[in-house]
Protein backbone atom coordinates (compact mmCIF):
# COMPACT_ATOMS: atom_id res chain seq x y z
CA UNK A 1 0.00 0.00 0.00
CA UNK A 2 1.87 3.11 -1.18
CA UNK A 3 -1.07 5.44 1.24
CA UNK A 4 -1.55 4.70 5.27
CA UNK A 5 -4.71 2.86 6.03
CA UNK A 6 -6.79 4.84 8.51
CA UNK A 7 -9.00 3.84 10.89
CA UNK A 8 -11.65 5.98 12.14
CA UNK A 9 -12.84 4.51 15.59
CA UNK A 10 -16.12 5.66 16.82
CA UNK A 11 -17.67 4.26 20.32
CA UNK A 12 -18.83 6.53 23.37
CA UNK A 13 -16.50 4.98 25.60
CA UNK A 14 -13.33 6.57 25.64
CA UNK A 15 -11.47 4.22 27.55
CA UNK A 16 -12.13 1.59 24.76
CA UNK A 17 -11.56 4.16 22.05
CA UNK A 18 -7.67 4.68 23.83
CA UNK A 19 -7.55 1.01 23.94
CA UNK A 20 -8.32 -0.05 20.33
CA UNK A 21 -6.11 2.67 19.33
CA UNK A 22 -3.18 1.37 21.09
CA UNK A 23 -3.88 -1.92 19.71
CA UNK A 24 -4.27 -0.98 15.97
CA UNK A 25 -1.41 1.42 15.81
CA UNK A 26 0.80 -1.03 17.53
CA UNK A 27 -0.09 -3.01 14.15
CA UNK A 28 1.27 0.16 12.18
CA UNK A 29 -2.30 1.38 11.31
CA UNK A 30 -2.67 4.89 11.81
CA UNK A 31 -6.13 5.97 13.73
CA UNK A 32 -8.54 8.62 14.33
CA UNK A 33 -10.79 8.57 17.27
CA UNK A 34 -14.82 10.50 17.25
CA UNK A 35 -16.87 10.08 20.40
CA UNK A 36 -20.28 11.00 18.26
CA UNK A 37 -21.76 10.47 14.90
CA UNK A 38 -21.74 14.01 13.73
CA UNK A 39 -17.59 14.27 15.18
CA UNK A 40 -17.10 10.95 12.89
CA UNK A 41 -18.79 12.57 9.77
CA UNK A 42 -16.63 15.85 10.37
CA UNK A 43 -13.92 13.62 10.76
CA UNK A 44 -14.48 11.05 7.26
CA UNK A 45 -14.63 14.00 5.44
CA UNK A 46 -11.39 14.94 6.58
CA UNK A 47 -9.30 11.99 6.94
CA UNK A 48 -10.83 9.60 4.42
CA UNK A 49 -10.63 6.25 6.35
CA UNK A 50 -10.64 2.82 4.87
CA UNK A 51 -12.36 1.27 7.34
CA UNK A 52 -14.89 2.67 10.30
CA UNK A 53 -14.48 0.48 13.14
CA UNK A 54 -18.35 1.32 14.97
CA UNK A 55 -20.47 1.09 18.21
CA UNK A 56 -24.03 0.02 17.47
CA UNK A 57 -24.94 2.49 20.05
CA UNK A 58 -23.70 5.93 20.29
CA UNK A 59 -25.22 7.37 23.22
CA UNK A 60 -28.27 8.36 22.01
CA UNK A 61 -27.34 7.49 18.54
CA UNK A 62 -28.23 4.70 16.15
CA UNK A 63 -24.55 3.76 14.62
CA UNK A 64 -26.72 1.66 12.73
CA UNK A 65 -28.06 4.41 10.85
CA UNK A 66 -25.16 6.07 10.07
CA UNK A 67 -24.03 2.69 8.77
CA UNK A 68 -26.92 2.52 6.24
CA UNK A 69 -26.20 6.39 5.22
CA UNK A 70 -22.48 5.99 4.92
CA UNK A 71 -23.34 2.80 2.27
CA UNK A 72 -25.89 4.62 0.79
CA UNK A 73 -23.51 7.89 -0.40
CA UNK A 74 -21.45 7.85 -3.11
CA UNK A 75 -18.80 9.01 -1.95
CA UNK A 76 -18.58 7.18 1.31
CA UNK A 77 -19.67 4.05 0.27
CA UNK A 78 -16.56 2.07 -0.28
CA UNK A 79 -15.22 2.92 3.02
CA UNK A 80 -15.51 -0.37 4.71
CA UNK A 81 -17.82 -0.81 7.99
CA UNK A 82 -17.75 -3.06 11.10
CA UNK A 83 -20.18 -2.97 13.57
CA UNK A 84 -19.98 -3.35 17.54
CA UNK A 85 -21.85 -3.89 20.19
CA UNK A 86 -22.53 -5.77 23.39
CA UNK A 87 -25.43 -7.35 21.77
CA UNK A 88 -26.31 -9.87 19.84
CA UNK A 89 -27.19 -8.31 16.79
CA UNK A 90 -28.84 -10.95 13.36
CA UNK A 91 -27.36 -11.32 10.02
CA UNK A 92 -30.25 -9.85 8.67
CA UNK A 93 -30.14 -6.39 10.13
CA UNK A 94 -25.93 -7.09 9.60
CA UNK A 95 -27.08 -6.78 5.45
CA UNK A 96 -30.21 -4.27 5.88
CA UNK A 97 -27.48 -1.86 6.92
CA UNK A 98 -24.77 -2.89 4.55
CA UNK A 99 -22.04 -3.61 7.60
CA UNK A 100 -19.16 -5.39 6.08
CA UNK A 101 -18.79 -6.93 9.65
CA UNK A 102 -20.04 -7.37 13.05
CA UNK A 103 -18.17 -7.93 16.37
CA UNK A 104 -19.41 -8.72 19.69
CA UNK A 105 -18.44 -6.51 22.92
CA UNK A 106 -16.40 -7.60 24.55
CA UNK A 107 -14.19 -8.75 22.17
CA UNK A 108 -10.46 -10.87 21.47
CA UNK A 109 -8.07 -8.83 20.65
CA UNK A 110 -6.59 -11.26 18.09
CA UNK A 111 -10.36 -11.89 16.64
CA UNK A 112 -9.99 -7.61 16.44
CA UNK A 113 -6.56 -7.52 14.45
CA UNK A 114 -8.18 -10.39 12.20
CA UNK A 115 -11.22 -8.18 11.08
CA UNK A 116 -9.55 -5.61 11.03
CA UNK A 117 -6.86 -7.24 8.49
CA UNK A 118 -9.32 -8.95 6.48
CA UNK A 119 -11.57 -5.31 5.52
CA UNK A 120 -8.58 -3.66 5.17
CA UNK A 121 -6.78 -6.36 2.86
CA UNK A 122 -9.82 -8.26 1.11
CA UNK A 123 -8.51 -11.53 -0.66
CA UNK A 124 -9.96 -11.05 -4.17
CA UNK A 125 -11.44 -14.16 -4.86
CA UNK A 126 -9.95 -15.63 -8.11
CA UNK A 127 -12.76 -16.56 -10.97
Amino acid sequence: MTQYQKILLLDDNKDLLQIVQIILKGQGYETVLATCIEEAEQKIRIHKPSLILMDVFISDQDGREFCNQLKCNHETQSIRVILMSGSELDMAMMSRVNADDFMSKPFDFNDLLSRVQRQMYPVVASA
